[in-house]
């Protein structure tokens, strides 16, 4: 296990054990906050609470975090379960993650998300939980397989 992904494991460990919808809320909330103050994003678990006068209304917070998600769901995707031969080395560490755990793969996939698409910690842990939460599955090959027909359809 990498370093970034031994450093994210406590952080997707709690994350995994929230819903969706709270998950797509925190990644607003934290996207709101690192807009403000972006060294609150350099941690993977990040000290930050809503704050409705800076934030706006929570409603709208969560459909900024599931936008986000959207946008950071493509990558990800093409990341993980691409072709491109300069990712292969990449995929390698979050390969030796499946079979160990939902945890292991978080918190891999969270390293991935950071050193590969330069994403801050605190967004590539909450990404990566739900990136797991909603596509998981014990195979490598099914996951992407699932992940690919949930992909937002180009415009």
């Amino acid at each position: 296990m990498s370093q970034l992904a031994q450093q994210a494991q406590p952080a997707v460990e709690k994350l995994l054990q929230a819903e969706e919808n709270q998950l797509y809320e925190q990644l607003g909330i934290l996207a709101k906050a690192m807009a403000e103050d972006p060294t609150k994003g350099s941690s993977f678990a990040p000290e930050v609470t809503y704050d409705q006068a800076q934030m706006g209304l929570k409603e709208d917070v969560r459909e900024f975090g599931e936008r986000l998600f959207r946008r950071l769901n493509k990558e990800a995707y093409k990341l993980m379960c691409g072709s491109d031969p300069d990712d292969q080395q990449a995929r390698k560490g979050l390969l030796d993650a499946f079979g160990v755990s939902d945890v292991a793969v978080a918190a891999a996939l969270s390293g991935l998300i950071v050193t590969q698409l330069g994403v801050a910690p605190a967004i590539a842990a909450v990404v990566a939980a739900l990136i797991v939460k909603r596509f998981f599955r014990p195979t490598y090959e099914e996951l992407c397989a699932l992940w690919k027909k949930h992909l937002p359809k180009e415009a």
